[in-house]
């Protein structure tokens, strides 16, 4: 029955909510990994920051966990990502169509009709022009800075284990400088903070940095990332859901 199952709550943003219309993500994977004694619920949604957490806490969203339940934290990927400036001169001057989120990003993945994807081509030629003429101009940005994400993400985690979840802090993934310069160095240092903060209460880590990292430079961006070299492919969240799953069920014994 349901009500006898460890509940598994996953806190993120895009890369574990998944992209496009049927939400590719590793939360089926891990279900399938974990068992019938587990009911896995994501919680993420895309764009979305570590205060957004926060906030599902006081909606009730996550409430009091008996033994056994685990949230999954998948935070710093949005609060980390170093963008094009969105205050500047450049930003409200572009067509409304690439003022959405993300939309200045390149395209994770592209159509299997050669009509539909020629104009997908053209479309991610246009972000990247857009976003470069943003970037000389009026420079970059970042949604939220370390100092203002550290202690957020530390709060988090304690009202977790208050509540009493057994609580699995993960890494930002893997990222493509050239796609997204800047980035990659952040997330290092977000990374380390996010380790720190789950050391300092006895927590295990998962490091999908370097676990993305090793798996590209082995076989290659193709491997296990779409096209945008940031969001997992059905091969990299595979092997999200395997590292979870053995994760957790460590946290059993």
């Amino acid at each position: 029955m349901s009500d006898s199952k460890n509940m598994v709550y996953l806190l993120g943003d895009s890369i574990t909510q998944g992209l496009g219309s049927k939400k590719v993500n590793f939360t089926g994977e891990l279900s399938r990994l974990l068992g019938e004694s587990y009911k896995v619920v994501n919680l993420a949604h895309t764009g979305t920051m570590v205060d957004f957490a926060l906030q599902l806490l006081e909606d009730d969203k996550v409430r009091f966990a008996r033994e056994g339940d685990v949230c999954v934290v998948l935070y710093g990927n949005v609060d980390a990502q170093i963008r094009p400036s969105r205050t500047g001169r450049v930003f409200p001057r572009i067509p409304k169509r690439f003022q959405g989120g993300g939309m200045l990003m390149p395209r994770p993945f592209y159509s299997h009709t050669l009509v539909k994807r020629m104009g997908q081509h053209a479309d991610n030629l246009c972000r990247k022009a857009l976003s470069g003429v943003i970037k000389i101009v009026d420079g970059t940005e970042q949604w939220m800075p370390l100092e203002s994400f550290s202690p957020q993400y530390e709060e988090l985690l304690d009202r977790l284990l208050g509540l009493g979840f057994k609580v699995v802090p993960c890494s930002c993934v893997y990222i493509d400088e050239e796609l997204f310069s800047g980035t990659p160095e952040q997330y290092e240092l977000y990374n380390q903070r996010i380790y720190s903060l789950a050391s300092e209460r006895s927590l295990d880590f998962i490091d999908f940095y370097g676990l993305f990292r090793s798996q590209v430079e082995a076989s290659g961006w193709d491997s296990c990332y779409n096209k945008d070299h940031f969001h997992p492919n059905g091969e990299g969240y595979r092997l999200m859901a395997e590292r979870i799953a053995a994760q957790i069920k460590r946290t059993d014994h």
